[in-house]
């Protein structure tokens, strides 16, 4: 295991062993390949506070309950244990995975605490980061969205892909943009970065009632895109916005979506109720999520 918090910008691939770990690995590594930087495969302890061994320190008397607190110490460190070895296995499997497809550029790391506090304290280091949409806590619920992605997307500035599905090869990419900071942000990461690879398709979207504002809305997104041998083809469409792109999204066999997360005062710190979180539930492809 490497030390990470001095590393270059490097491309982190979180994995703990739930369904989705070799596809945020797959995509991870296809990221690195294509930004050459480091991909770093983490995985976190987060040490587990609950115990299968009832309290009855209520009616135990006084040595029983030295010995009820020695047989929970024990337990905890069992577990603690048991999680860390199992994440050293799951990153010795997937390095395994990444040697085997010729990329040589990668680091193994394991540390404690929660993926959030992690990825704050490993912010600088990020040049994107990819983890899946629910992990061991939610194993058994494809809609569930992991406890841990409402903060790391409100809170941690870097982009953020997150994994949905098994790995596909990107062929092409969707932006949602309506002109605010975070679509701006996303058309620009998608347009200028090679993260995705030069010769994949774009497609840009704008869901639009006033015909006029969309028509301006794609104006400005041209004037944007400052690569013009890229492949880009403009949507513009009425009606509900979430309807509206899910229907592209079938409709051209889209293997990503971008998209711009926005934080307005003290939405910050409300509720995670906004349309991210209704895209992240309801789309079946990998999100792109830049603010």
């Amino acid at each position: 295991m490497q030390n990470i918090k001095n590393t270059e910008q490097s491309v982190f691939a979180c994995v703990d062993g739930s369904k989705y770990s070799e596809a945020v690995c797959d995509y991870a590594l296809h990221i690195a390949k294509e930004l050459d930087l480091t991909l770093i495969l983490l995985n976190i302890i987060e040490h587990s506070n609950t115990s299968s061994i009832t309290n009855l320190s209520g009616s135990i008397a006084l040595g029983e309950r030295d010995d009820l607190l020695h047989e929970l110490s024990s337990e905890d460190a069992l577990k603690n244990r048991e999680t860390i070895n199992h994440g050293k296995e799951v990153l010795k499997r997937l390095k395994h995975r990444v040697d085997a497809s010729g990329f040589n550029n990668v680091i193994i790391a394991q540390r404690h605490g929660t993926l959030y506090e992690n990825l704050k304290e490993l912010e600088d280091n990020i040049r994107v980061v990819i983890f899946g949409i629910s992990g061991m806590d939610h194993i058994d619920d494809n809609s569930q969205i992991g406890s841990h992605v409402e903060e790391i997307i409100r809170d941690v500035d870097a982009p953020i892909i997150l994994v949905n599905k098994e790995y596909t090869p990107i062929k092409n990419v969707m932006i949602a943009f309506n002109g605010e900071s975070g679509s701006t942000k996303a058309l620009e990461e998608v347009s200028s970065s090679p993260m995705l690879g030069h010769d994949i398709k774009r497609y840009l979207i704008n869901v639009n009632n006033n015909q006029s504002k969309s028509d301006e809305l794609i104006k400005q997104a041209k004037e944007i895109i400052k690569e013009d041998t890229l492949n880009f083809e403009f949507i513009q469409k009425q009606g509900e916005t979430l309807e509206g792109i899910l229907e592209c999204i079938e409709k051209n066999n889209i293997d990503m979506l971008a998209i711009g997360y926005y934080i307005h005062g003290k939405l910050k710190s409300a509720l995670f109720g906004s349309f991210t979180t209704k895209l992240i539930q309801n789309v079946k492809i990998p999100l792109i999520i830049l603010k």
